[in-house]
């Protein structure tokens, strides 16, 4: 794909990804098939591997769908730049990933790029706070989901306008609602009956 024609892509997407609430996170084929069909339109693709990757992203792509991968998941790939171009020609609009250097590289290709982490305690926020300060992801997602609101507001002291992204342990939509409720940009989620926007 010509160098034009991908940051016009880069820029739909980053557009896209602005208004989307509910990310459904796939682990596996069958649900790969679930959300083809469901209503979400962005999805992170927390398996796969330099075999079948490229087929899974056509797919999201095929149904509508703005594919994120978490490349610290996939079998077969290495913390290398030239993964990231991989990805980016398959068609993926962006990564997840707790590595800075992957982030950087994504970044800098106009992708979308959400740096993980785990609020585990003081500490594991203060480490977020500057590997975001590192590697400027377009959003940060934390786990799990219940610790977002209270890390968010620390975070949105620093960055402002930074995307929060709050993931794992999710028990029910009416969780999903007091997250957006309490600053939450928006949710990921494995369970395919949340998978409804």
């Amino acid at each position: 794909m010509a160098s034009a024609t991908l940051k016009k892509l880069h820029s739909h997407h980053r557009d896209l990804f602005e208004e989307l609430n509910i990310i459904a996170g796939v682990r596996n084929t069958e649900d790969l098939a679930i959300a083809a069909k469901s209503p979400v339109k962005m999805v992170y693709l927390l398996f796969g591997n330099t075999l079948n990757i490229a087929e899974m992203i056509g797919l999201m792509r095929d149904s509508g769908k703005l594919p994120l991968v978490n490349i610290d998941l996939l079998s077969g790939f290495s913390r290398d730049a030239c993964n990231i171009e991989y990805l980016e020609r398959c068609g993926a609009a962006g990564i997840v990933s707790t590595h800075q250097e992957l982030i950087r590289t994504a970044r800098n290709r106009g992708m979308i790029t959400i740096l993980r982490t785990f609020a585990l305690d003081s500490s594991a926020v203060d480490a977020c706070l500057r590997a975001t300060q590192n590697c400027q992801p377009d959003a940060v997602e934390i786990l799990p989901a219940v610790a977002a609101p209270r890390v968010a507001a620390r975070i949105r002291q620093i960055y402002p306008d930074l995307r929060i992204i709050a993931g794992g342990l999710v028990a029910d939509l009416k969780e999903v609602e007091s997250l957006m409720a309490n600053g939450i940009d928006a949710v990921s989620v494995s369970n395919s009956s949340f998978w409804v926007a």
